[in-house]
């Protein structure tokens, strides 16, 4: 998925540069992560007389470093001192561990909002954390993890936790792909045909938008879509089943027409899976 070749720059003030949205595009995270990285200190672009930012290539290398560290589960806090490690400094790994990792924290922070009742609190720290981390760590990391353990609960309390939880993802993953649509950005279209959890729709096109990408969702089940009245660069199916033989002859055709459809959920699992199984890889 080329999510750059849409991109319009300004003109640099030195050669070799990229505003501030082509380097967060080339890091996969949202403009509003990297500017809350120079707060903490961890990056310091050029800026241009109006104070426009731009990121060198050893700007983008030091992103990419701080992203893995993140990604490891590294506290911000802790990132500066190990920036220049290829890998977690032992040091660090102890207090990683010490601390649960941050994943641990922030999920921590979130049970402890929904418990208490903090929902104004809670919305505060979901979009602090969607400032911070990239939104694919938030998801997967984080906003999965609380929702597995909320879900395995039978009590009546965690029930209501859970579709308190959701209904803030909902309304938090609107607000961000809205706040992408104000870029010219590649346009996916994310559709299921069967879904059995349809807040995980929600969670993708967070994903998705936190890549830079504008994400247009229809959150209800199409069991037999019409792609044709929709002008977007891609087509996400979402399928948590098998297709059928009715739907997969469909998105065979898509194929054969040359749309650029991807399937996705628990289905895109089940076909890697059998390929890898009868070696076609």
């Amino acid at each position: 998925m080329d999510i750059y070749s849409c991109l319009k720059d300004r003109s640099p003030p030195l050669p070799c540069h990229y505003s501030i949205e082509t380097a967060a595009q080339y890091c996969g995270v949202l403009p509003a992560t990297l500017r809350a990285w120079q707060r903490y200190g961890l990056i310091n672009p050029e800026r241009d007389e109006r104070g426009s930012c731009w990121y060198s290539e050893s700007d983008l290398t030091r992103l990419h470093a701080i992203l893995k560290k993140v990604t490891a589960g590294v506290p911000i806090a802790l990132i500066p001192p190990y920036l220049n490690e290829p890998d977690v400094h032992p040091a660090c790994e102890g207090k990683i561990k010490r601390q649960n990792s941050s994943w641990r924290g922030l999920q921590a922070e979130i049970l402890e909002c929904l418990g208490e009742g903090k929902l104004q609190k809670l919305r505060r720290i979901l979009w602090r954390f969607g400032r911070e981390y990239p939104l694919h760590c938030l998801v997967n990391k984080v906003l999965r993890p609380i929702r597995e353990f909320l879900a395995t609960r039978s009590q009546g309390v965690l029930s209501q936790q859970k579709g308190l939880l959701d209904s803030i993802i909902i309304e938090y993953a609107t607000y961000v792909m809205r706040t992408t649509r104000s870029h010219p950005e590649t346009q996916v279209l994310l559709l299921p045909m069967q879904i059995d959890d349809p807040l995980e729709l929600w969670l993708e096109a967070l994903k998705l938008a936190g890549e830079g990408l504008n994400v247009e969702l229809i959150s209800l089940e199409v069991n037999d879509p019409d792609l044709s009245a929709f002008k977007v660069e891609h087509f996400m199916i979402w399928s948590d089943s098998t297709l059928d033989s009715r739907q997969q002859a469909k998105f065979d055709r898509w194929l054969n027409q040359g749309l650029p459809v991807m399937l996705v959920g628990k289905a895109a699992n089940f076909k890697v899976a059998c390929k890898y199984q009868n070696g076609d890889f």
